[in-house]
């Protein structure tokens, strides 16, 4: 009785296997009918912006504390992102023009990075707190008084900063360039020193800097370093 069930699933088998084999084209062709695949769009543009990403994470011992990734806006990384846009957009000649101007000119006042980034909640012990006799509590990231973490910048050994840290929506071409560093559970802030020091020296120009940004909190510091990065075109 057992040969005669194992001979009977082998048969089965090797119908199904038959019936695949040689049908296979048609299988393939009925796939590619109903469930038309969609043209990938092919472009190298986050490969050139990677050299402008930095990222880290806090750890104490084995557990996660914060992470941070960050991308510079520099001249060249602004311009990628207008090469980027106009590759999805009609975008004329005139207003690409005024595109790359804008962001150059900008550049000229502010040292700008998007920094996306996220942390552990606060853990508090409380008798009012339900069942577990204990609440989580989530601080804001950066850019508020009571935040958790403060940055700032340091270029060539001096500290400078932020003029303005603002949480934003990322475009979504600046999305695509982050990748998986970027998701809907992080926070995304804007961050930028002003370009010139309190003598209205530039504090970067068209030579390369050693540039890092610094997060504290009052437990812990995190760094993230760029050497000899051009800031001008």
């Amino acid at each position: 009785m057992k040969l005669l069930h194992n001979r009977f699933v082998f048969q089965i088998f090797f119908y199904i296997q038959f019936i695949l084999f040689s049908s296979g084209c048609k299988i393939i062709d009925w796939g590619k009918k109903n469930f038309k695949q969609a043209h990938r769009y092919e472009t190298n543009l986050t490969v050139k912006m990677d050299p402008f990403f930095r990222s880290t994470i806090v750890y104490q011992q084995l557990s996660t504390i914060a992470n941070f990734d960050a991308l510079f806006l520099t001249d060249k990384a602004q311009m990628l992102f207008v090469d980027y846009y106009k590759s999805r957009h009609l975008v004329s000649d005139e207003k690409e023009s005024i595109m790359r101007q804008r962001l150059l000119n900008e550049n000229k006042y502010y040292i700008s990075f998007y920094v996306v980034g996220s942390q552990a909640e606060n853990l508090y012990v409380s008798s009012h707190a339900l069942f577990t006799g204990e609440y989580h509590k989530q601080q804001a990231l950066l850019g508020e008084k009571e935040a958790e973490w403060q940055v700032y910048m340091k270029v060539n050994g001096k500290k400078f900063p932020p003029a303005s840290i603002r949480s934003v929506e990322m475009p979504i071409e600046y999305q695509h360039f982050f990748g998986s560093r970027y998701s809907q559970f992080k926070s995304v802030y804007l961050v930028k020193f002003d370009a010139v020091d309190e003598h209205d020296k530039p504090i970067l120009s068209d030579c390369c800097s050693d540039v890092a940004l610094f997060f504290t909190s009052p437990r812990y510091q995190a760094e993230l370093h760029w050497k000899d990065i051009a800031y001008l075109q």
